[in-house]
């Protein structure tokens, strides 16, 4: 049987690749786009040396009744909060909303890494929250941030819906994946070969989805700059005043 490190070093080399031609799709946006693609060329980056070390064995520490990989750890929370909180800042949605999500998100990482370490009633809760997040999670994309996106242009709402629903698709693909990992129900060989296939599947899906679709973020620039703080309309101010349109007729 091909052993995990084995695994993981192949997937950090399609990592590798995928930086490349990711930073050659970025070139062909024009200059105001790209500000948008580089981080999440960025965290396909970092995926490729979070999977190199883990392969490698570096960073694997024994923590209650499991272990905890550093380098997983790492990319992982890099990751989720940019690309989750980065959905709902397509939408157009409030800050109030983007952190909400990113809080979610990061809670939701933390919570796997207690019921993964953990055992009874302390992993239960762990695991409980991971729902629970997910369920959160949903009703945010789905309700007011959702409402939020419905407010943009019709190609900026699609892009939104992309974004959305390729982060929860995979995430509760993950969410499935952990249950099983967690019960014991994977060998070494197919609990590394599914988790670095999803994780692949979201970094450099979401990647590609945001590059080929960055251009939407800069013709719509001022559309975010006339709503107001919280994303949910025009900033006071920014019409004119109706006493003021009175007297002038």
């Amino acid at each position: 049987m091909i052993e995990p490190a084995t695994v993981r070093y192949v997937s950090a080399a399609l990592y590798v690749g995928w930086v490349v031609v990711l930073l050659g799709a970025v070139r062909l946006q024009r200059p105001t786009a790209r500000c948008y693609c580089y981080p999440f060329v960025a965290v396909v980056a970092v995926g490729a040396a979070a999977v190199g070390l883990r392969g490698a064995g570096v960073g694997t520490i024994p923590v209650a009744a499991g272990t905890v990989d550093i380098p997983q750890l790492v990319g992982d929370y890099a990751a989720y909060p940019l690309l989750f909180g980065f959905a709902a800042f397509v939408a157009g949605a409030s800050r109030r909303y983007v952190g909400l999500v990113v809080a979610t998100i990061a809670v939701m990482r933390a919570a796997y890494d207690v019921a993964n370490v953990f055992d009874g009633t302390v992993g239960l809760v762990g695991t409980v929250a991971i729902l629970a997040g997910y369920a959160l999670l949903a009703w945010l994309y789905f309700g007011p941030v959702a409402a939020a996106a419905a407010r943009r242009s019709p190609r900026r709402e699609l892009f939104y819906r992309k974004t959305r629903n390729l982060v929860l698709f995979v995430f509760g693909v993950l969410i499935a994946w952990a249950m099983l990992q967690l019960f014991g129900v994977l060998d070494p060989f197919t609990q590394a070969v599914t988790l670095e296939y999803i994780d692949f599947l979201l970094r450099v899906g979401f990647a590609g989805l945001v590059i080929a679709n960055a251009d939407t973020l800069v013709d719509e620039g001022d559309d975010a700059a006339a709503d107001g703080p919280d994303g949910d309309g025009p900033t006071a101010g920014s019409d004119p005043d109706p006493g003021a349109a009175a007297t002038a007729d």
